[in-house]
């Protein structure tokens, strides 16, 4: 393992990301940080961009005439 940066942990557990991390790994504040223990019992961290709405919007295509209006109170029936 290449040591990058350390932080340290302040009051109620809290650390920052190092600066040299956020720019190798493009991490902003849409960036979540996901703690796991792998296989061998060490900590591994790793970072994903958070999905929201404008990212999966047109995914899914359909000929089917829809109406929002009717499809939200389907929801809530």
């Amino acid at each position: 393992m290449m040591n990058v940066a350390t932080t340290k942990i302040y009051k109620n557990f809290q650390t920052s990301i190092p600066k040299e991390m956020r720019e190798a790994f493009n991490i902003d504040e849409k960036t979540i940080v996901e703690w796991g223990i792998n296989e061998k019992g060490e900590p591994e961290v790793n970072f994903r961009k958070k999905v929201e709405l404008t990212d999966i919007i047109g995914i899914v295509k359909t000929d089917e005439v829809t109406d929002s209006v009717q499809l939200k109170k389907e929801v809530y029936k």
